[in-house]
């Protein structure tokens, strides 16, 4: 008797594959456990946000904890274009949950053809975001991300339409559950019950949603940026825009000083009290003139403990060659003018 067909015996023995986003929170940690479970392989996918808005060590670890593999995608000046004009309009703040799914889901789906997957899924649960997780929101974000039938949400399955795999019997529907609503007092139940204990605590979630980081944000689209690094920066210090050219970030403390520091573009401007060492302030603008400078120079005097003394020198140097250290004297600035380029 001859052996069976080995090209039918390949496809018959062919396991399941499905990219699953991760994000290190409950919900993502709960679907790919669930998903894993239906012996499906994994792949995890975490989109690294510019300024940082998940966990991608807790993400981590949850990966192999559940033993799932994992991969780190960038979000870059393409995610900054869909900030600045999004197709679908703009939650609270300066939040574009609809078109930040569809870039993200895009990417996911581009991966899981790259690799041979067969469907996409997330943690997302029907009625969670008001936003991004209603039914027709939900909808939409599949047709845009060109995923139609491919996107599978495991936790509110049941109270979907089925899925291209879920009809094609490569996942089985019945163990999959209709969960809704804010409450996740259900996700928090069957993590127990899996066993699972890394995973980031429902917090705040998207910086985008705060009104005061959606300020530094939109005037950075307004005003130009030169790579998508420039927007980590935005979490950290305080913030003045001086003229249309230029912007002042003083950091608050060591630790800001650093961060600010590390993330400076190589053409922005260091700026510290000459004779006390202390905030530290970049200065983003090309060619500053001593005006700028005078004003910037005050901005760190003020928020110093010599606020109340003369004019200090200031020392300043540009980022690309820290030996290039020149002298300023800093302008007093009353708090009037200090409200009036606060961001």
């Amino acid at each position: 008797m001859e052996d069976p067909n080995p090209m039918i015996a390949e496809v018959v023995s062919k396991k399941v594959k499905a990219v699953g986003l991760i994000s290190g929170g409950l919900d993502s940690i709960v679907a790919a456990k669930i998903i894993k479970d239906l012996d499906v392989e994994v792949c995890g996918v975490y989109f690294a946000m510019p300024w940082g808005c998940c966990d991608k060590t807790k993400a981590i670890e949850a990966a192999m904890t559940i033993g799932i593999s994992f991969i780190v995608l960038q979000l870059d000046e393409r995610y900054l274009e869909v900030v600045r004009s999004p197709q679908h309009g703009r939650g609270v703040a300066l939040n574009p949950c609809v078109d930040c799914r569809i870039h993200m889901f895009s990417r996911a789906g581009q991966y899981m053809r790259h690799i041979g997957a067969d469907f996409v899924f997330t943690g997302e649960v029907l009625g969670q975001r008001p936003m991004s997780q209603m039914r027709h929101s939900m909808k939409k974000i599949e047709q845009g991300a060109n995923l139609e039938g491919r996107l599978l949400r495991p936790l509110s399955a049941h109270l979907l339409e089925p899925t291209v795999p879920e009809q094609e019997g490569l996942i089985d529907r019945s163990r999959l559950l209709g969960l809704s609503g804010r409450s996740r007092k259900e996700q928090i139940d069957l993590a127990k019950q899996l066993h699972l204990t890394t995973y980031n605590q429902p917090a705040g979630g998207c910086l985008l949603t705060d009104d005061h980081f959606a300020r530094r944000m939109q005037d950075t689209l307004d005003h130009g940026y030169r790579n998508f690094r420039e927007t980590i920066a935005l979490k950290w210090g305080r913030h003045f825009r001086l003229t249309p050219e230029f912007k002042a970030v003083l950091g608050r403390d060591a630790e800001e000083n650093e961060s600010l520091v590390s993330h400076a573009h190589r053409d922005d401007y260091i700026m510290q009290l000459r004779d006390h060492p202390g905030g530290i302030l970049i200065l983003k603008g090309h060619n500053p003139s001593s005006e700028i400078l005078a004003t910037a120079g005050g901005l760190i005097q003020k928020f110093s403990r010599y606020k109340e003394q003369p004019p200090h020198e200031v020392n300043y140097w540009p980022c690309h060659d820290k030996n290039d250290i020149r002298c300023i004297l800093a302008r007093p600035l009353d708090d009037a003018e200090i409200e009036r380029v606060r961001l």
